[in-house]
């Protein structure tokens, strides 16, 4: 009995070996060689992919080069160097340089399964257009405006909080402002999820925090099929962060929606897990992953932005104090009302420049779900496209010899005039599907910056050490520390 018993799991093991086998033969080995003929069929060349980790490997051995050749590659003058992309992207310049503007690479089986789960982000066809409709009404322009008491809130509690820390210090404080802007958009996305009697103790914002870290930590497995399953320390710490958070938002859920009344977006996905297409989601994982994909986006993505945005300015005095007089004409030292915020002229400028030079994401990508033709070009289905943002925003043909320049004055007379081609701008993605909450982004960034310039100056600290990161977003590695005063 146990001899057939012990035959039978050996049987299942090699039945599961063989299909993984086949999976992998068949999946990376077949399918991609075929797209990739497709794609050089038509002139599109790139780095040859390996087997299994595609061109991986290359692209750390090319980055390992460029920082053992120069090992100061970011510059810590003031302003700062913002040329990032030829250190942490230097494989995609130089294989640009060799293959062209558009070329191929394969990069695995990458898999952010834990972090995005079946969201808003990652969804195609019908359960993508459920989610859309079900999160987009609640952003619109409109449903937006009456945000901006939720958003000037969070500006008085930031501006207290700056306050408190300068006057311990005297006249001027050195400051570390990551945490501030994070705290800033956590409470404000956490209002217009949960309503303003939001349990504040949940630790959520702190774990998904720590999520999208372990997530976005660079390892050379990371291409390998199948290595999403396996209990390394990185898998096991990214399932426990993904048990709690779906603790935490489904009870929290639970409180906020007790009784069927209430405020807060949550009631709308509520809703949406209830009714329309789901896919593979079950209602309460519907909740979750898109409770996950919003804080991704209204907290960290529009976080670190702002993070950016206050280490231009404080690089850059005299966009400061352009800014702050602009500012202070309108309002003094009073908080600014819809009206007063449309006609900051000069704030938007810098807004738009800080998101051309350091955008949400580093890359927009698109795969094809069907065999697609743009201009002359067939994209064969299963492929990705993929937009380099940084590349694109930085195009000396498109933006002028300052491509690499804080320079908001191009936006004077809007994005239209601004480049050669207003679809080079793309900050919040393209088409369809666009960022839902830019229009929410932009309010926040106004707000922060609006209160920030009209009650402190600040400029770098000496302690600053403008070091670009890319892990899942691309942020400042250890953070951007200011002198600021009280005004």
């Amino acid at each position: 009995m146990e001899q057939s018993l012990l035959s039978y799991a050996f049987s299942l093991f090699l039945s599961l070996l063989f299909c993984m086998i086949t999976y992998v033969f068949f999946d990376l080995c077949l399918r991609a060689k075929v797209l990739l003929a497709k794609l050089q069929n038509q002139g599109i060349d790139g780095p040859k992919p390996g087997l299994i980790l595609g061109n991986i490997t290359e692209m750390q051995k090319i980055k390992s080069i460029k920082l053992a050749s120069d090992p100061s590659v970011f510059s810590l003058k003031e302003p700062p160097s913002l040329d990032c992309s030829s250190v942490l992207f230097p494989h995609f310049i130089q294989w640009s340089k060799q293959y062209g503007k558009t070329f191929t690479f394969a990069l695995g089986k990458k898999d952010r399964g834990p972090l995005l789960g079946k969201g808003l982000i990652t969804t195609n066809r019908e359960v993508w257009s459920h989610q859309r409709k079900t999160i987009a009404h609640n952003l619109f322009v409109d449903k937006v405006k009456d945000m901006l008491s939720i958003v000037l809130e969070s500006g008085s509690k930031l501006i207290k909080s700056l306050e408190n820390v300068v006057k311990d210090t005297g006249k001027v404080a050195e400051i570390k402002v990551d945490d501030y802007a994070r705290d800033f958009t956590c409470h404000v996305i956490s209002t217009i999820m949960f309503g303003e009697n939001y349990p504040t103790n949940t630790g959520l914002f702190s774990k998904c925090r720590a999520l999208i870290l372990a997530s976005g930590s660079p390892t050379i497995l990371n291409g390998r099929p199948f290595y999403r399953f396996l209990p390394t320390k990185q898998n096991k710490e990214q399932w426990r962060l993904e048990k709690e958070i779906y603790s935490i938002i489904m009870e929290t859920t639970r409180k906020c929606t007790m009784g069927g009344v209430g405020e807060g977006m949550i009631h709308t996905l509520v809703d949406g897990a209830n009714l329309g297409e789901l896919g593979p989601s079950t209602p309460q994982q519907f909740i979750v992953d898109n409770c996950k994909d919003l804080y991704l986006a209204a907290f960290e993505v529009t976080g670190i932005a702002s993070i950016w945005g206050l280490m231009l300015l404080a690089a850059h005095p005299d966009w400061q104090a352009r800014a702050r007089a602009e500012i202070l004409e309108l309002c003094g030292k009073e908080m600014p009302d819809a009206e007063k915020l449309s006609k900051m002229k000069v704030l938007k400028m810098i807004i738009q420049e800080v998101l051309r030079l350091y955008p949400g994401v580093a890359f927009v990508s698109r795969e094809a779900l069907a065999d697609v033709q743009i201009g002359k070009l067939c994209v064969p289905k299963g492929v990705n496209i993929w937009i380099w943002l940084l590349a694109l925003h930085r195009d000396t043909q498109l933006w002028g010899p300052d491509a690499d320049k804080f320079n908001p004055k191009r936006f004077a007379n809007g994005i239209s005039a601004a480049c050669k081609s207003p679809q080079a701008y793309v900050p919040f993605g393209v088409g369809p599907r666009i960022c839902p909450g830019m229009s929410l982004a932009m309010l926040e960034m106004k707000v922060m910056f609006a209160v920030m310039l009209a009650n402190f100056s600040f400029s770098l600290s000496p302690n600053y050490r403008h070091v670009p990161n890319f892990g899942l977003l691309l942020e400042p590695k250890y953070g951007v520390q200011l002198l600021v005063r009280k005004l």
